[in-house]
């Protein structure tokens, strides 16, 4: 059984990723980053220095921190690939470390259009209201982009419950997960 791994939408605040990356830097193919601009980058948030970062926020480039992929690497997902970032306070500039821009490889081609709800909006890309994947195209994958929507994270069941069972002080925040039919 699989989940849509989403950005927590109750948690206010948000981590935003530089304008000024190269175009050809892309987080979203699933494909392999082998020419990475100077790093360490610099994202921005609307955090001041009393408030916690979340341990995920979406968009165009995921970024988590490093309990959340350590979580992840322990379930089994090895298909990431992380670059050290900056989170920096547009409040106050407090810095962050410990987090990272982060590369989902791989993009499994699994939507089953007919039962799901959606909006073409290229060839073979969709916008979906409601999602449905076929769960044996994934051939047993833990993370993976879905190719027909690849700014979608998809997560096999096993890893969402083994971050809750070792998250044991339950503070990871930031992430949610959404229901696909299945």
């Amino acid at each position: 059984m699989y989940f849509q791994l989403t950005r927590d939408k109750f948690f206010e605040v948000g981590i935003v990723e530089p304008e000024d990356l190269p175009l050809e830097l892309s987080f979203i193919s699933g494909s392999v980053i082998t020419q990475v601009a100077d790093a360490p980058w610099t994202f921005m948030t609307n955090a001041s220095a009393r408030e916690f970062l979340p341990d995920f926020s979406g968009g165009s480039i995921p970024v988590m921190s490093q309990r959340l992929l350590s979580l992840l690497e322990q379930a089994g997902v090895d298909n990431l690939q992380k670059f050290p970032i900056l989170v920096k306070s547009e409040v106050n500039g407090t810095i962050w470390d410990g987090y990272f821009a982060v590369n989902v490889v791989g993009v499994v081609q699994c939507a089953d259009l007919p039962k799901s709800e959606y909006d073409e909006i290229g060839p073979d890309l969709y916008d979906f209201d409601v999602l449905a994947i076929d769960a044996n195209r994934t051939k047993g994958a833990l993370l993976f982009r879905l190719q027909e929507s690849p700014s979608r994270l998809i997560m096999h069941k096993s890893v969402g419950k083994y971050i809750m069972e070792n998250d044991l002080r339950n503070t990871l925040t930031g992430w949610d997960v959404e229901e696909i039919i299945q």
